[in-house]
């Protein structure tokens, strides 16, 4: 048996999170917005870069935490083999049934590690091949179908979330709980030699790579950190446009964050091959003007939650 919803709308987000989510809360939550989903989140004013700066977007490693507000607004509720302490085999199965009976009561579902290292969202399944109905990067290649046992396969991380309308509905108090996350989130205390590094001390970590005679890895997974953060910084600008008044400083530095990005994402293309030392240090420049307008952007936060 074969089941598919209509997919209300979907997006091509580099953050592919985000835009996973997007689709699947749209189709019962028509006046949704991207910069809300960025806001709500709190997605969109995370930061993390791993020590020897591999490809790492706004992973919210802590997602219990980072998007806690998005998940008291729309239920989200997470299956996950490792963090459940279950088998692989076995969170595969139960996703496999959940997502059937979250189809049939008409909500997608989002799925990581379909195809790529990236996030799906799932709108349909077919029982008779056991195959998930997805879109997402690449998903044409596969006639938008991917095999339940095939999850997970590239990172050995099998999980998936499942949006569904909870049964209250308070934005305001998930804005604000969202925004103090950010606070909290920049402020994050890493450990002297720890290989992630969260928050406002990863703009350092990132600004002393490009300075490197070598990178440490290829450029493409690199050249993703400046564009999704440009994404995220915009929405979270844009966000905080739409949140009154008072919020006119912090949206203000946010975008300037994006607008320096923008200028790094000409410097280094997506596709391009690592820059010259002369370029990077072109980079590394912008990337610390962009460091002290977030420091204002979070500054401004403060001043606002610290009445």
């Amino acid at each position: 048996m074969r089941n598919e919803i209509t997919l209300t709308e979907t997006s091509n987000l580099v953050t592919s999170m985000m835009g996973s989510i997007y689709g699947a809360v749209k189709t019962f939550d028509k006046d949704i917005t991207i910069p809300e989903i960025f806001g709500l989140s709190g997605h969109g004013f995370i930061l993390n870069i791993e020590r020897e700066l591999f490809g790492t977007g706004p992973t919210a490693w802590d997602w219990g935490a980072i998007l806690f507000p998005l998940r008291q607004l729309y239920s989200l509720r997470r299956l996950c083999a490792h963090c459940d302490m279950r088998s692989t085999d076995e969170a595969k199965e139960l996703i496999w049934e959940r997502t059937i009976e979250s189809i049939d009561k008409g909500m997608p579902v989002v799925l990581w590690d379909a195809l790529d290292l990236e996030f799906y969202i799932c709108y349909g399944y077919d029982t008779d091949t056991q195959k998930y109905i997805i879109n997402g990067s690449r998903a044409d290649k596969t006639n938008h179908q991917i095999s339940m046992s095939d999850l997970g396969v590239r990172s050995g991380q099998v999980w998936a979330l499942f949006p569904a309308k909870g049964t209250k509905y308070d934005k305001g108090a998930a804005m604000d709980l969202a925004l103090k996350g950010a606070i909290n989130w920049y402020h994050w205390e890493n450990e002297k030699d720890a290989q992630w590094i969260f928050g406002g001390q990863a703009w350092d970590v990132w600004i002393n790579a490009m300075k490197e005679e070598e990178m440490a890895a290829g450029s493409l997974s690199i050249a993703t950190n400046h564009f999704t953060y440009r994404e995220c910084r915009e929405n979270a600008a844009e966000f905080l446009s739409g949140c009154g008044e008072k919020y006119n400083n912090a949206s203000d530095s946010y975008r300037q964050v994006a607008l320096t990005l923008d200028k790094v994402c000409t410097l280094w293309g997506l596709e391009d091959k690592v820059p010259s030392i002369e370029i990077r240090m072109q980079i590394a420049d912008l990337l610390t003007l962009a460091k002290y307008a977030e420091k204002e952007a979070v500054k401004a936060l403060e001043e606002i939650y610290s009445k």
